[in-house]
C-alpha cells in the first residue's frame, strides 16, 4: 500500500507538469486539508479546506505564473504519509522573472485519497506540521 501512496502523490506533480490543473482533484479527498502556513510566503499562508477553497488557492497561484516546473528531488515513504522534496521554478506572467522555491510537502493518504498536505521549508518542519514522528 505504501508504494501506491507514493505513486498517488507523485501523480499530483505529473498532472501539474502536464498543465492538467483539474485532474489532481480526482486523487484528493473532498474534505482535503491543504496547509501552507509554513510555506514562507505571507500572501499564501493559509489553511484551505475542501475542493472549493483549494481550487481558489490553486487558480490564484497559477494565474501569477506563465510557467511552473515541479521537479521532485526525493520522496520518502512514511506509511500513510509521503514526504516530497520539491525544487519549484516559476516564471512570472508579464514580468518574465524566474523564481525558484525549495520546500518539502508531506501528504497524508487514506483509502486511496490524499486527505491532507502540509508545506514547509525544511523536512523537519514538514514532519512536525503533519505530526509525524521519526
Amino acid at each position: 500500500m505504501s508504494q501506491q501512496n507514493v505513486e498517488l502523490v507523485l501523480s499530483l506533480y505529473d498532472s501539474v507538469q502536464k498543465g492538467e490543473y483539474e485532474s489532481p482533484l480526482r486523487v484528493l479527498d473532498e474534505d482535503v486539508l491543504w496547509d501552507t502556513t509554513r510555506f514562507g510566503l505571507p500572501d499564501s499562508a493559509n489553511v484551505y479546506r475542501g475542493f472549493d477553497e483549494l481550487r481558489g488557492f490553486w487558480l490564484g497561484w497559477l494565474a501569477a505564473w506563465e510557467t511552473i516546473e515541479f521537479p521532485t528531488l526525493a520522496t520518502e515513504d512514511l506509511g500513510d504519509h509521503v514526504l516530497v522534496e520539491v525544487a519549484q521554478r516559476n516564471r512570472g506572467r508579464g514580468s518574465g522573472v524566474t523564481v525558484d522555491f525549495h520546500y518539502f510537502q508531506i501528504y497524508r493518504v487514506r483509502a486511496g485519497k490524499v486527505t491532507a498536505c502540509w508545506s514547509a521549508p525544511t523536512r523537519e518542519e514538514a514532519l512536525e506540521a503533519a505530526g509525524v514522528r521519526r
